[in-house]
């Protein structure tokens, strides 16, 4: 390709043959899955295995999800579904959530509902105690998500899950809604929403190698009764609109192999972050965030295949510009919220100050990483950075 991509948790190349593959399966069922005629009939028969398989990938019911264009839209989808509630609109969620569900809690505010933002510790992660403690008779849902797409860190989402059912046995009351943002976490870490006892859990297939314009939507059985959209009635009229079937067929066959070879690649992802990390350390200026990732935390608490690291004074978009000159493509943090000014509110939530959130970078890694290319990379850091840095001070 000319360059070592290292940007992984933006999107991930995508997987030509997967995306062959796809494109005949839009050829052949190029029905409607609505339509009664046999060709409809096959083009919706399709669409149910599909959705079959992704289940057995996640261990749930074929009728606990729904697919959407991606995370976006299912985060969406499970906060603005609140609106239809006439009493009770308020959500806890943490500070450090993707903006595709951090902005939708802020326009919840503006239609009459209410947010409450609970900060990450200094290492990355997020208080399960804390945000329960936060849960009022008027909470409806409380959000954190798996795997924080900036710095890695696994959230105790199961922790939370269980905090919330002790203070229901102690003090009744309805059932508070669980939602956790996946997308970091699907093919990447083991996961099972019913395990987690989460009640809604959103994913997308762009970081699997599969398209991008499709994701899905687990919503425990029972747990969310109505959603905001209206329609045609696709997807027990919960999802309106003509299903994407290529892409059901890219997302399940993307999480179907990703699963198989789940164990094999978390411990070379695991092998190289921690390659990737020795090499970092031993770069005068260089900043992990959180600091705890270089300091023996258990490996557990952080995905493999995602780091945060900044070079004070030097601002991250330098860096990142830089680099791309070298030929590794690296990036400031989220892509979506990269051109932004708000882009270091995640790690300000855990602690980090503006101006050592403004010089940080992402490196995420993938399959196809390969460990000389972390080799390389920290090589021309190394050569670059003497000059960069005394430019910026």
């Amino acid at each position: 390709m000319g360059f070592v991509y290292l940007d992984w948790a933006a999107t991930s190349p995508p997987d030509a043959a997967l995306l062959e593959r796809s494109a005949r399966i839009a050829g052949e069922y190029f029905a409607n899955p609505s339509s009664p005629h046999a060709a409809g009939l096959k083009a919706r028969e399709f669409l149910e295995d599909c959705r079959r398989r992704l289940a057995a990938v996640l261990g749930c019911s074929p009728s606990e999800l729904l697919f959407t264009s991606g995370g976006t839209e299912a985060n969406n989808m499970v906060l603005f579904s609140l609106l239809r509630r006439r009493r009770g609109r308020r959500v806890v969620l943490s500070g450090i959530e993707h903006d595709s569900l951090y902005l939708p809690a802020r326009r919840l505010e503006e239609l009459g509902g209410e947010a409450l933002v609970i900060p990450a510790g200094r290492d990355g992660r997020v208080d399960p105690e804390r945000l329960a403690a936060a849960v009022d008779e008027r909470t409806v849902l409380l959000a954190l998500m798996r795997v924080n797409n900036e710095t890695g860190a696994v959230q105790p989402v199961a922790e939370l899950a269980e905090a919330l059912q002790r203070r229901r046995a102690a003090r009744g009351g309805r059932r508070i809604l669980l939602h956790t943002d996946a997308v970091q976490a699907l093919g990447k870490l083991p996961f099972r929403p019913a395990e987690l006892g989460v009640d809604t859990a959103a994913f997308s297939a762009h970081k699997l190698g599969a398209p991008r314009g499709i994701g899905a939507l687990y919503v425990r059985r029972g747990s969310v009764p109505e959603f905001l959209y209206a329609g045609g009635g696709q997807e027990e009229g919960r999802r309106p609109g003509t299903e994407n079937l290529a892409g059901a067929f890219a997302l399940a066959e993307a999480a179907e192999r990703a699963a198989a070879e789940l164990e094999a690649r978390l411990a070379r992802a695991r092998e190289l972050m921690g390659r990737l990390i020795t090499g970092l350390a031993a770069i005068p200026g260089c900043r992990l965030l959180p600091e705890a990732r270089g300091s023996g935390e258990p490996p557990e608490r952080y995905s493999p295949y995602i780091l945060s690291a900044a070079f004070p004074p030097l601002p991250g978009e330098v860096l990142v510009r830089v680099m791309g000159e070298e030929g590794f493509l690296i990036s400031t943090g989220a892509a979506c919220s990269s051109r932004k000014q708000e882009r270091t509110r995640v790690l300000e939530a855990m602690g980090v100050s503006r101006e050592l959130a403004a010089s940080a970078v992402r490196i995420s890694l993938g399959p196809a990483t390969e460990s000389g290319d972390l080799d390389r990379f920290c090589e021309a850091l190394r050569r670059r950075l003497p000059a960069l840095l005394g430019a910026a001070k």
